[in-house]
């Protein structure tokens, strides 16, 4: 098991992510086509319809992950149905791509740190731009620090997102456990948000992310605080002290996690579609320095150890328990 997960996570690193015909990228059109054939101006049916939408937006996809693998069992090879296993993780995994867009940010404020006035007005930009493609905040007026700062939590709560959660589910379940786990993250992202429209349409999707992710999150921030063993008392207190009290369950561990294994702050006030939104610090409270620019760097360093350290996890349980890993067996599917 712990072999699947390393070669899912190599081929990630090898081949990134897929520019065109992504699986995700097609479920997502799907998922808003049918929030324009469902979605209702009516407060009351917001709710129901924003269930409706879950519902037929992941359901379809499970029974036909499930069957797929299946047919594929039939066959009667293992060696292909650990290929076929191992390109199916691979599509729910995002490692490579953090990494890229994390660079994408940090190169330009690198530059425009060392440039003269006009070519550090044109790397922020792009920096800005960069940035713009992976948050859902304004990053217009963005300064070097708030855009390294925006980078990190994206890096650090997606460790969780784009990784460990689907590698967890994969363990458990199988590859329709991996799909589960990231389609509901993927409609989480589009739906789950406070606003007038997602509200109560969104509410499902938020609640189904919180609930998948509420293990494996908790998981990754253990992970992360033991990838940096100088600052663990830090990590782990700033995952009790201030990650607990963040306004999402899941984000708020894994994001105080990376900010104490790397002693920094995040978290702070941003802006939302123009307007103001309050947020706690997270991190230690006593010798935490500002985020520099670099800092985005340490945390993809970061992101990459929590993830060795699961694989590794997995590679021990499976060595002293290999009952709970039979060899033709992954998932719950054979």
């Amino acid at each position: 098991m712990g072999g699947l997960l390393l070669a899912a996570l190599l081929l990630d690193e090898l081949c990134a992510e897929v520019k065109r015909f992504h699986p995700l990228v097609g479920f997502g059109n799907y998922a808003l086509f049918l929030e324009r054939r469902l979605y209702t101006d009516k407060p009351r049916w917001q709710l129901i319809s924003g269930i409706v939408c879950w519902c037929l937006a992941v359901m379809p996809m499970i029974l036909l992950s499930v069957l797929f693998m299946w047919l594929i069992s039939l066959l009667g090879s293992v060696w292909l149905y650990y290929v076929v296993s191992v390109i199916a993780l691979y599509f729910t995994l995002g490692q490579k791509s953090l990494k890229q867009h994390g660079q994408a940010v940090a190169i330009p404020l690198q530059k425009a740190a060392v440039s003269s006035n006009d070519r550090k007005d044109e790397k922020l930009t792009e920096a800005r731009y960069a940035l713009s493609m992976i948050v859902s905040r304004d990053t217009q007026q963005s300064t070097p620090d708030q855009m390294a700062t925006a980078t990190i939590e994206t890096i650090t709560e997606n460790t969780h997102d784009a990784i460990i959660g689907p590698l967890v589910f994969f363990v458990l379940l199988g590859v329709p456990g991996a799909v589960l786990f990231r389609l509901a993250n993927t409609l989480d992202a589009m739906w789950g948000y406070r606003t007038p429209r997602y509200e109560l349409f969104g509410k499902c999707a938020a609640k189904m992310d919180d609930i998948l992710g509420y293990a494996p999150a908790r998981l990754t921030s253990i992970l992360m605080a033991l990838s940096n063993p100088i600052n663990f008392t830090k990590a782990m207190k700033s995952i009790l002290f201030t990650g607990r009290r963040w306004y999402s369950p899941n984000a708020g561990l894994v994001m105080a996690a990376g900010a104490g294994a790397l002693n920094i702050q995040l978290g702070g006030d941003a802006i939302y579609n123009g307007i103001g939104k309050k947020r706690l610090m997270l991190g230690p409270d006593d010798d935490a320095k500002s985020v520099q620019v670099n800092d985005i760097q340490r945390s993809i360093w970061l992101m990459y150890k929590t993830s060795f350290l699961c694989v590794l996890l997995i590679l021990i349980l499976e060595l002293f328990f290999p009952t709970l890993f039979a060899t033709k067996q992954i998932g719950w599917l054979l």
